[in-house]
Order: C-alpha cells, then sequence, then structure tokens
C-alpha cells in the first residue's frame, strides 16, 4: 500500500517516469494480492487449528481489499469501454500527430459510437478562424499544453492544433484537431493518442474527447447568440435612427 500511496502523486505531479510508475503500479497490485491470498490462507489454517491471529489475518484481507479496489474499478471500465488508445473523429483521415505514435489499435466504428455517441465529426456554422479560436481558447482552459497551432489564415483555409493532456493520475495523451473550411461554415475533427503504448486506455482518450466536442458546442452556441444579439441591436439602433431623421425632414 505504501508503494501505492507515494508512487500515485509522484507521478501526478510527473516528478516520475509513466513506465517507472507502470512498474511500481504491478509492485503495489502485486503485493496486495499477496496480502489477500495470505489471509485468507491464515482464516482457513485458523479455523481449523483454532490457534490465535484473527485480527492480524483480518488486516491483512483488509488491506489487501483496499488495494485491490482500484484494480476492480479498472476492470470495470475495461468491460465497459472500447479501447480508444488512438481514437478520431475522422477514422479515414485523423489529424496528424506529433510525439505519439499511431497505435494501429483495431477499431469496430459501430461499437464506438454506440459507447461514445457524440465522437463524431463537428459542422458549425460559422468561420473557420473563429472555430478554431474557439476550440483553442477551450484546450487552453481545460489545461492542454499546447505544443503546436497553426491558425487558419483566412475563412477559406484551415488550421490544425497539437497538445498535451494529463489525467487525473497523470498518464499523458496527445490530442490533436483540425479545423477545415466548409460550404457554409467550418468542421472540426479530433484524434486523441495515448503517448505510451498500452493495450487498454479504459476509454479515457474516448471520454475525454467527447467533454470537449460538448464543451465546444456550449462555447459556439454562446458566440452565436451574442453575435444574433449583437445585430439585433445595431439594427435597431438603425432603424430608430431612420425614424429620426425622417421625423425631422
Amino acid at each position: 500500500m505504501a508503494v501505492l500511496v507515494v508512487a500515485t502523486p509522484l507521478h501526478i505531479f510527473d516528478l516520475i517516469a509513466t513506465d517507472v510508475f507502470g512498474i511500481s503500479l504491478a509492485i503495489g497490485f502485486g503485493t496486495a494480492a499477496l496480502a489477500l491470498l495470505l489471509g485468507l490462507f491464515a482464516y482457513v489454517r485458523l479455523w481449523f487449528t483454532g490457534d490465535r491471529g484473527w485480527r492480524p489475518a483480518s488486516f491483512g484481507v483488509a488491506f489487501g481489499l483496499i488495494c485491490l479496489l482500484p484494480v476492480a474499478a479498472a476492470g470495470y471500465l475495461a468491460v465497459t469501454y472500447p479501447a480508444t488508445t488512438d481514437i478520431s473523429t475522422a477514422l479515414a483521415s485523423p489529424p496528424d500527430l506529433i510525439m505519439a505514435r499511431a497505435q494501429g489499435t483495431e477499431i469496430d466504428p459501430e461499437l464506438i459510437l454506440v459507447s461514445y455517441p457524440n465522437l463524431i465529426t463537428r459542422f458549425y456554422q460559422i468561420p473557420s478562424p473563429v472555430l478554431f479560436d474557439l476550440a483553442q481558447t477551450l484546450a487552453r482552459r481545460s489545461g492542454w499544453q499546447v505544443i503546436s497551432a497553426l491558425s487558419p489564415a483566412d475563412e477559406e483555409s484551415g488550421g490544425t492544433l497539437n497538445a498535451i493532456r494529463r489525467s487525473l493520475l497523470g498518464w499523458s495523451t496527445e490530442i490533436a484537431f483540425r479545423v477545415s473550411p466548409g460550404p457554409i461554415g467550418a468542421l472540426i475533427d479530433l484524434r486523441a493518442a495515448s503517448l505510451f503504448a498500452t493495450p487498454h486506455d479504459l476509454g479515457e482518450n474516448g471520454r475525454a474527447i467527447e467533454d470537449f466536442l460538448r464543451a465546444l458546442d456550449q462555447s459556439v452556441t454562446e458566440y452565436i447568440q451574442a453575435n444574433l444579439a449583437a445585430m439585433e441591436e445595431d439594427t435597431e439602433l438603425v432603424t430608430v435612427e431612420g425614424l429620426e431623421g425622417d421625423g425631422g425632414e
């Protein structure tokens, strides 16, 4: 348990490497499993021999169970969510990565849409520079470390952004988004890939993209509402001024 308690905050604050943290987790959970098994074995032995030692055996079982709770939670997430170690809203042509390597994981599009229904390309009826600025502002506000940003030069061009996102436990993911001009607006595609190869990310990358897209929907809605309100105010001012001018004549 001490290994887990010490290693986890060190990894959260980026004081130890991810591979070292992985080894620490393996040691900690392995020790917890051993403590649980020994405690259960002690129960059986004490039941038949009638010796003392129920309290130490109970402590071993209790601490083993407590330390293995994260393993149970991880198992539940692994069963509930498909792996999204390298996932994108554009499976055919995902945005390019800078630091992370393509995982090459086979993805079932139908399964992904069932588990992550919001993981689709977004289209908004706003210019591409505006969409890029809203998405970049949201990324920085979310605490992502932007490593590359190429904003659109005008409404007829696109832009890209790459950033590093750290999860609650310190796992790093590269997230890239690509803004492209559309017929009457702009669209955005996202991609999230774990920096370190892992068989399963417990759905963390998929949920991160979904959360970002929901927040972006809200930001775009607020932008459109604010601009509509400003247009209505300008229209009222022009109408009033016109009426006053006609009366003066």
